[in-house]
């Protein structure tokens, strides 16, 4: 049996934007897609997590409405019952199978927590009584969870509830930074249509 929970999206971009996110941290969109920034239209799982036919109402809408359109336009009509449709799906698969908070009382010092590094629960609250600190930075450093190939991107939120879990009330513990900025730049539809553009010029050249 496979169980999953707690995913994460790509919202590196959508925080270096500016763009707000909601208290599950997903980017807070109003109903045409439009983000908290101006002109910044977010679609898919970065607004939550619904599936592929979710995503493409979304993107639909998102893309109608950057082109100046609105939501309440006809040609929308489908997209936006589909939207209606597929997030009540999701809403409701939530309500009926999402993993509950009593999963803490599930884990026994054998429980990977991180799978890249190999990490057990019982390393994680045997490192933080013996170190006496639970905070990220040194549990990180001394464990290693977070820091494998994937950045925390699989682990990242499930370690940091756990290291809220051992850390004294007086010291609550900073949140893990799976979001960090990216290498990034904005670029234009023209740009990427003139890049098109001579990578087919060159490409009938070698030819």
């Amino acid at each position: 049996m496979c169980v999953g929970h707690g995913f994460t999206p790509r919202l590196e971009l959508a925080i270096a934007a500016g763009c707000e996110l909601d208290a599950d941290k997903f980017v807070l969109v109003d109903e045409s897609q439009l983000s908290t920034v101006t002109g910044a239209y977010a679609a898919g799982e970065v607004t939550g997590i619904g599936g592929v036919d979710l995503a493409l109402a979304e993107g639909e809408i998102a893309g109608h409405c950057a082109a100046g359109g609105s939501v309440s336009d006809p040609a929308l009509r489908s997209a936006v019952r589909r939207r209606t449709t597929y997030r009540s799906f999701a809403a409701r698969i939530e309500s009926a199978h999402a993993v509950r908070t009593g999963w803490l009382s599930w884990l026994t010092d054998e429980t990977v927590v991180c799978r890249c590094e190999e990490v057990t629960y019982g390393e994680l609250c045997s490192t933080a009584e013996a170190t006496d600190n639970s905070g990220l930075r040194s549990l990180k450093l001394s464990t290693r969870v977070g820091l494998g190939i994937c950045q925390a991107r699989v682990c990242g939120r499930t370690a940091e509830e756990l290291i809220a879990r051992l850390a004294p009330p007086d010291r609550p513990p900073e949140p893990f930074s799976i979001d960090r900025r990216p290498i990034a730049s904005p670029m234009r539809l023209s740009e990427l249509a003139t890049l098109e553009s001579a990578s087919a010029s060159d490409s009938r050249h070698s030819n």
